[in-house]
């Protein structure tokens, strides 16, 4: 009976640490994710799948680039290389997961203001975390 209470208790607080970390410590973060995910998954067709993994890249994406806006908040050229670099692992990722169809879709979507990296950062960086 201890070992399967031992077990029970182990295995709950395995969930529990699993949980914790994918939830998004900005809940700002997390709306514009899903808002940059869902114009994304409308413009580029993307299946219900697909819009799973973008949106987790979307997040990953917007986690690191507000992380480096303030790491390099007084070295505006180190930030936007950095900025680049993060936009440019969130390509390599998005494009191993889409079809010829869907990059070009997404070369559309870039020239789109809601796509616009850097004015999403900005907002994020103004937006209170809760």
């Amino acid at each position: 009976m201890k070992n399967f209470t031992l077990s029970v208790f182990f295995f709950f607080a395995l969930v529990v640490s699993a949980a914790a970390q994918k939830s998004p410590s900005n809940p700002a973060l997390d709306q514009a994710s899903s808002n940059l995910t869902r114009s994304m998954m409308q413009t580029m067709g993307l299946n219900e799948d697909e819009y799973i993994k973008l949106k987790t890249l979307n997040q990953e994406r917007l986690a690191k680039a507000t992380e480096a806006d303030k790491l390099y908040a007084d070295d505006t050229e180190q930030r936007d290389v950095r900025l680049r670099e993060i936009e440019d692992e969130f390509e390599v990722k998005l494009f191993n997961m889409l079809n010829t169809r869907q990059i070009t879709a997404y070369a559309e979507f870039k020239q789109k203001p809601e796509a616009n990296f850097l004015a999403i950062v900005q907002e994020l960086k103004s937006s209170p975390k809760k």
